[in-house]
């Protein structure tokens, strides 16, 4: 007998069958996303911005958080603020530039002029209204809700959310791991990436934590990887450089097994919830890392400096610490469309649908403040290499997703159902280490299904 998750029925698990199942409607549906919008997007914590962004007191930036336009600012005072992006007389745009330094706002439609603060400060036609008219009540809009961890900040529209803290739960320690990379801070490079996928924002959230997609989605980046690890090899012989720590490593067989056999040594190994939703994996990297791991795939030059990096970081952290942050790859994925992914570089991702079938994709990259020009440079390259919007990886990840979301149209004729159910019921007792495991997005849906049926 099917034992359902929530109501209604969008999502299925039958424990004895081993199976568990999510509609393909959940993708298609405008009624389900507005459901969403309500019942997920209105009461989660969802990630507004990094305070290295708002460098100085006056620093602001324009910012879409789940369709919604913010002004996102440190005023004058250097307190952080996000308000509404909407004039409270007409409801014009009060800022239109993405981002800068302001100690007013001035609405373009009427001229009603904010302080940095969201205080009213003029209405040039002031003598057309009340007496006492332009006061506190008049001013931007703040967020409900708005918190910090780490430099993260979050926003909540929902002013009875419990904290932040609370919220992110076991995810905590992830981004502790990626904050503390740097000396002094952690900072967002300059630019980012915004991008529409013509497919549903679950879709890009559970391919984030799909375990099976990998090597035959981006095989093109494995040949690619082979080829420049056997060149930059030789090269490195060729100036006397030993790569034997990394020779071991060069076929995806050998990369998966070690991801799986570390993953049973962590704490998440078959328990993929860190709470609220959050999911997170980590594995040896088989690549270099420009936080304190060199590869032969780059240039020797580099390797000196990496290596003093990692140095300094056992130092800091000690020594078990230092070498989780820096020779194993780390993907967090908090509850609902915040994505951390620590690899190739630091990628930041949200994801937002306004329509069942399109989304808004908005990434950045983050850094240790403190980094050498030439490592920077190397960190960006490895990052655009694989996270960027026309590297190896997200390429293919839109392709596979957007050919999904087309097909899930003609799935409406017959209800069809999308199968999860790796992991729930194996016959082989390790099939975690030998096989993979679908579990990390049945934590997700579980989740999803628990707000819609509240």
């Amino acid at each position: 007998m099917d034992q359902y998750v929530g109501t209604p029925l969008e999502v299925r698990m039958d424990k004895d069958a081993g199976t568990f199942q999510v509609s393909r409607r959940v993708f298609t549906d405008q009624d389900v996303l507005d459901r969403e919008h309500e019942k997920i997007f209105q009461r989660c914590w969802l990630y507004c911005g990094h305070d290295s962004e708002l460098a100085e007191p006056g620093s602001f930036i324009t910012r879409t958080v789940a369709g919604r336009d913010f002004i996102f600012n440190r005023d004058t005072r250097g307190k952080v603020q996000v308000f509404y992006n909407l004039c409270t007389h007409r409801g014009g745009r009060v800022c239109r530039e993405k981002s800068g330094k302001a100690s007013t706002f001035q609405c373009f439609y009427h001229g009603w002029v904010f302080g940095s603060d969201g205080s009213l400060r003029v209405i040039p036609q002031e003598g057309a209204y009340p007496e006492g008219y332009k006061n506190d009540s008049r001013g931007l809009v703040h967020v409900p809700r708005l918190e910090q961890y780490r430099g993260f900040w979050f926003i909540n529209l929902d002013a009875n959310a419990v904290s932040l803290s609370d919220y992110l739960a076991g995810a905590k320690e992830y981004i502790d791991n990626i904050v503390d990379q740097s000396e002094i801070a952690m900072t967002i490079v300059p630019g980012g990436q915004n991008f529409q996928v013509d497919a549903n924002w679950k879709l890009w959230h559970e391919n984030g934590m799909d375990p099976f997609h990998v090597h035959s989605v981006h095989s093109t980046y494995f040949e690619y990887s082979a080829d420049a690890t056997k060149a930059g090899t030789e090269r490195a012989a060729a100036q006397g450089v030993s790569t034997a720590e990394f020779d071991t490593k060069a076929s995806a067989e050998v990369m998966m097994r070690g991801r799986y056999n570390a993953l049973m040594q962590t704490k998440t190994k078959l328990v993929y919830d860190l709470g609220n939703g959050h999911m997170a994996y980590d594995y040896p990297s088989t690549h270099g890392r420009p936080f304190a791991q060199w590869h032969p795939s780059w240039d020797p030059k580099y390797k000196a400096e990496l290596e003093h990096v990692y140095e300094k970081a056992v130092a800091r952290v000690g020594a078990e610490r230092a070498r989780k942050m820096a020779h194993f790859d780390h993907h967090i994925l908090i509850f609902p469309n915040l994505a951390i992914v620590d690899n190739h570089g630091i990628m930041i991702r949200t994801y937002f649908s306004k329509k069942p079938e399109e989304m808004l994709v908005q990434s950045w990259t983050l850094a240790p403040q403190e980094e050498s020009p030439e490592v920077r440079k190397l960190r960006l390259f490895s990052y655009m290499d694989f996270l960027g919007p026309a590297g190896f990886g997200t390429p293919d990840d839109v392709e596979a997703i957007e050919a999904a979301q087309r097909g899930y149209k003609g799935a409406e004729d017959y209800g069809g159902w999308n199968d999860l159910s790796a992991g729930v019921a194996p016959k082989d007792p390790m099939n975690f280490v030998k096989h993979g495991d679908e579990g990390r997005m049945r934590v997700f849906w579980t989740k999803w299904q628990e707000y819609l049926s509240s």
